[in-house]
């Protein structure tokens, strides 16, 4: 290589090295610019909190009217409320029911216990603890429990369940299941646990007011 060639492409070096000298200088002062706060700009101005009102004392004793008044007084303590039943004995039967004895181990006392230690409805209807009325207009003549078991089949190996109507037919109307939580129709319902957990189907007593749905062998019956 010639020494001519050797300056010239030194020549070229010494261009492309201060060109990104140059790109740098100007790539910084335009981030600086960028960051600085314009001369002319407005200042933030940052809202002071107010200080709490003090409340002096002779204001609170002054009478004030209007709605914001407030008395510090405690009012006098109301009179003349209804009185309920003793809570330690059992409730007088009749209407209205709700104000009667509301302790369940006073009112659930003499029905009968599963093993569980849940009420058992079905014994306690034949020992005639109870005498349900199957609907909530009681002109409305009463319909004698019928013998009708209904087979639901069951995932699995699990044992299919048998639905007895005539323990639940004890006091309850047709109409308190048909058709608004069971379809009158075969294979019209699509019945799960998961949806019983949820509260469909049969979950709308069981696990409430009924017997709890952890106690399997009460409906899963009849082996495959």
């Amino acid at each position: 290589m010639t020494w001519a060639a050797k300056g010239r492409k030194r020549s070229l070096y010494l261009i492309v090295g201060f060109l990104a000298v140059s790109l740098s200088s100007i790539y910084a002062c335009a981030r600086q610019a960028k960051s600085e706060p314009m001369a002319d700009a407005a200042p933030t101005v940052v809202a002071q909190a107010e200080a709490p009102v003090q409340v002096k004392e002779e204001d609170l004793k002054a009478p004030k009217t209007g709605p914001k008044t407030r008395s510090l007084v405690a009012p006098p303590p109301v009179e003349g409320l209804r009185k309920f039943e003793d809570p330690t004995v059992l409730p007088t039967p009749g209407p209205p029911y709700n104000e009667h004895n509301t302790n369940p181990d006073v009112v659930m006392e003499s029905i009968p216990k599963e093993a569980t230690g849940v009420e058992d409805w079905v014994a306690a209807f034949k020992e005639n603890k109870i005498n349900p009325h199957e609907s909530l207009d009681l002109s409305k003549p009463h319909t004698p429990p019928f013998n009708f078991d209904v087979e639901i089949p069951a995932v699995g190996s699990m044992p299919n369940v048998i639905f007895p109507h005539f323990q639940h037919t004890y006091w309850l109307d047709c109409g308190n299941c048909h058709p608004g939580i069971f379809l009158m129709k075969k294979g019209g319902n699509p019945i799960s646990m998961v949806k019983i957990v949820n509260g469909e189907f049969c979950g709308r007593c069981h696990g409430r007011v009924a017997f709890p749905i952890a106690n399997c062998t009460r409906c899963h019956v009849k082996p495959k």
